[in-house]
């Protein structure tokens, strides 16, 4: 009995014991949860204070008498990247003038923000890659150019983000070896990506899309890039790349640049792909018959509108009837009781009709 009592009170010791160590662990966090909270209270109430120090004298040094210098005097070194931070928030809303002054406000900043780049986090380092990017693109190219193979995608992606630009053509064909990291991200935003590279970046786009050893979703995206190019001059590799029947992305895609930049003879080509086995094929073709057929092929389309099983084919199918004048066909379909008039009045909805 008496045993059992002592191995009861042990227990109830070690039991305080825990008790008591939980409620240490649970005020330790709580201490260091409002520290955290006072410190980035802090850190938002000073930089709150400089940037109604800085505007002021910042829509003076743009709008009135002010100088660079008086902006300057009020960037300690502890806080010049937020400054260009400010500066790049400014300069996205402006245009003309107004940018290029801006740009020379932040310019003493931008090498010492890229002399930091390799000691911070990924994060960090993407933001100052973006930064030097829009503020001194051409002056830090080089630079930004090194990070392209950075062990960090996201950092990978705003130098290439970065480098993707008009003044910068000379990085086109690096950042399309490394496309294959960016797979994670929607084809169609890298396609736009390249292509504000401009119509330099045509040629080695055209010779990745010719590239059967690539990636097909690389290939995908050069296709993209190339249709808001409107590269005339790829209307013929995208019809032999059809023709070599590759994936159903690809396939798609090159559909599409057919649609901005086919030729006449892609015409029964694009037929013929109205006819595959796969929706995401026909629904392509019938976008790219759309913009390029001729009126005979409204009955292609018109069949497809109502026959197919796809729904997204057939709204397409739709669309580019539509575009092919055959507004007449699609009123017909609406007004009556088969199962797609309400797919027809909604297409007909989009226009006005």
């Amino acid at each position: 009995m008496f045993e059992s009592w002592l191995a009861n009170d042990d227990l109830l010791l070690v039991l305080i014991a825990g008790i008591i160590l939980l409620c240490g662990f649970v005020l330790l966090f709580t201490s260091a949860a409002l520290h955290l909270r006072i410190k980035n209270m802090r850190t938002e109430a000073r930089w709150v204070a400089l940037e109604e120090t800085w505007e002021p004298l910042l829509m003076e040094f743009l709008y009135g008498e002010g100088t660079a210098q008086s902006l300057w005097d009020h960037v300690t070194s502890d806080v010049e990247f937020y400054f260009a931070d400010f500066v790049l928030r400014y300069m996205r809303r402006l245009s003309g003038d107004e940018t290029e002054k801006l740009e020379i406000l932040a310019r003493p900043y931008l090498g010492r923000i890229a002399g930091r780049l390799k000691r911070r986090g990924a994060e960090r380092r993407a933001r100052a890659l973006q930064t030097l990017g829009e503020l001194g693109l051409v002056e830090f190219a080089a630079t930004i150019g090194e990070f392209l193979d950075d062990r960090s995608p996201l950092v990978a992606m705003s130098a290439a983000r970065a480098l993707s630009h008009r003044d910068t053509p000379q990085f086109t064909d690096d950042i399309l070896a490394r496309l294959h990291r960016f797979s994670s991200w929607r084809p169609s935003f890298l396609s736009a990506m390249l292509a504000g590279i401009g119509p330099s970046a045509a040629p080695a786009l055209r010779e990745k899309l010719s590239d059967d050893t690539a990636p097909p979703v690389v290939r995908a995206i050069a296709a993209g890039a190339l249709g808001q190019l409107n590269d005339f001059k790829s209307a013929e590799i995208a019809a032999r790349l059809l023709r070599a029947n590759w994936d159903r992305d690809l396939s798609a895609s090159a559909l599409r640049l057919l649609a901005r930049v086919g030729r006449a003879e892609d015409v029964e080509l694009i037929r013929e792909l109205l006819l595959s086995e796969d929706a995401v094929v026909r629904g392509a073709a019938a976008g790219a018959l759309g913009k390029l057929g001729n009126p005979e092929d409204s009955a292609h389309l018109h069949r497809a509108a109502r026959e197919d099983p796809s729904q997204w084919v057939a709204i397409t199918a739709a669309r580019g009837l539509r575009d092919l004048g055959g507004v007449k066909a699609l009123r017909e379909l609406a007004t009556s009781d088969h199962g797609r008039a309400p797919l027809a009045l909604q297409v007909l909805a989009e226009v006005g009709n």
